[in-house]
């Protein structure tokens, strides 16, 4: 990465009440939040142990995201009422280049797997412009790196990989889509969490699957071979 100025990373994080509903015929609404918290608590402390991000700032609405923030030693950025999340990305990236960032990393929640390392590489990997990681399943955005940060309005959701690749082409950015395996998987599904309960990280979320008792009911023991 070429550029010597800041670089802040940003969480949009759902409300951990609303979080997860695709898991409700899964998990109980508390296990759902539970395990939002986790998720949150993992990116970001891969994004704490990154040696080239100098801020973190967590994007959401109400009291639990404004919490959660401070006890991760993040800044903490309220969405405005109504608008999308592409909208409230927009703006807060605004925020965050007139704090003084010159690239801009947003990661969603739904990727606890990530490590710091991960990050570096990403990092590693962008040369200015646009850097993308898509999501294996529908083609969304599971990390982007931006230089400078309002170079492109944002366009999450499905397939949104090759619109911010469009978007990117159209403000005459250059622009990388980086095949990054920690990023291509998300959380979202009920086969996404039993992907999940197959791996062995000691991370929040890990400990949180084998507390709850949601590892050994979504991924028991193989079966003994017999005879």
């Amino acid at each position: 990465m070429h550029n010597n100025g800041q670089t802040w990373a940003l969480v949009p994080i759902k409300d951990f009440d609303r979080a997860k509903s695709r898991l409700g015929g899964t998990l109980t609404a508390a296990q759902c939040a539970d395990l939002a918290i986790c998720m949150a608590g993992d990116v970001i402390d891969a994004l704490r142990g990154s040696a080239r991000i100098d801020h973190i700032a967590c994007l959401g609405t109400g009291p639990h995201i404004a919490e959660f923030a401070a006890r991760q030693g993040a800044t903490f950025i309220a969405e405005q009422p109504g608008d999308g999340l592409s909208s409230h990305l927009d703006a807060a990236a605004r925020q965050l280049a007139e704090r003084g960032a010159q690239v801009l990393v947003i990661v969603p929640v739904d990727v606890p797997m990530i490590t710091s390392a991960d990050v570096d590489a990403l990092l590693a990997a962008h040369t200015g412009g646009l850097t993308i990681c898509p999501a294996r399943r529908d083609g969304g955005t599971n990390a982007l790196v931006i230089e400078p940060p309002t170079g492109i309005a944002f366009r999450f959701g499905e397939h949104s990989a090759d619109r911010h690749v469009e978007a990117a082409a159209a403000a005459g950015l250059e622009h990388r889509v980086i095949q990054a395996a920690a990023f291509a998987h998300d959380i979202d599904t009920p086969a996404d969490l039993a992907a999940l309960c197959r791996t062995e990280r000691h991370t929040q979320t890990g400990r949180f699957l084998d507390r709850s008792g949601i590892r050994s009911n979504h991924c028991p023991p193989a079966a003994p071979v017999t005879a």
